[in-house]
């Protein structure tokens, strides 16, 4: 017992040192959290600066390729204009037949769909006059 004594008579003694070494402990944890924080949120704030930056090379380079595309074909002699137009013009066709079709495509699995619901809902109809048939009697299915 007197070891335990003698611990709480120290602890006692230097209350107040434990507590300031306690809150000091508190404050540099505290500290050291906001600045890790503030850290954080600097380096995610770069990475977004180098991510936007990279997009702006990115759409610069092909604003450039484009540019010497133009100049490219100004420079092409006129049967190779005419060959390039041609296939432009083939791909223009063919760009709306593929959406001649998609769209056909979809207005035939939209009348299909309905289709399929409108037989869903017949039968559901067949079932519930058969079931009133039943419960009614011949005559009480009509009310």
């Amino acid at each position: 017992m007197s070891a335990t004594a003698t611990i709480a008579e120290v602890i006692s003694e230097n209350f107040m040192n434990i507590f300031y070494a306690i809150v000091i402990v508190l404050i540099v944890y505290v500290v050291g959290k906001v600045i890790i924080v503030k850290e954080k949120e600097k380096t995610k704030l770069k990475g977004a600066d180098l991510r936007l930056k990279a997009k702006k090379m990115e759409l610069f380079e092909k604003e450039r390729h484009i540019k010497n595309l133009k100049e490219a074909s100004m420079v092409l002699k006129d049967d190779e204009k005419s060959r390039v137009d041609e296939i432009e013009r083939d791909k223009a066709i063919l760009s709306r037949r593929s959406l001649a079709l998609m769209n056909e495509i979809e207005e035939r699995m939209q009348r299909l769909e309905r289709g399929a619901d409108n037989a869903k809902l017949l039968k559901t109809l067949r079932d519930i006059k058969g079931a009133e048939r039943e419960l009614f009697g011949k005559e009480g299915g009509n009310r």
